[in-house]
């Protein structure tokens, strides 16, 4: 049975969780601060200014995959406005380290 879901994310910058979207191969829709990516049952639905997001139980591992990418995606935007250098290891068990150093 399929049950809708409600959860509080911080969304700082609509344009990274775009461009996240967009990485991870997600068609969505724009509509004013709401990205909508269709699905089944319940659409994902994103306020990019409340930090809402709406989704169908199934998809919470699609959900989680985008929550985890954006914040990935927004403290290294965030280390290269501040100007600091940042390498990418990736680890053989699927964990990404992000260095920073000045």
């Amino acid at each position: 049975m399929s049950r809708e879901v409600h959860v509080q994310f911080q969304v700082k910058s609509s344009t990274i969780m775009k461009k996240t979207l967009e990485q991870l191969g997600l068609q969505y829709q724009e509509q004013g601060d709401r990205l909508s990516i269709s699905r089944n049952y319940h659409n994902i639905d994103i306020d990019t200014n409340s930090g809402n997001i709406s989704y169908d139980d199934m998809d919470k591992r699609q959900v989680d995959t985008i929550k985890q990418e954006y914040q990935f995606n927004f403290w290294k935007n965030e280390a290269i406005k501040e100007g600091m250098n940042l390498q990418v290891e990736k680890k053989a068990n699927g964990t990404v380290l992000l260095h920073l150093t000045h």
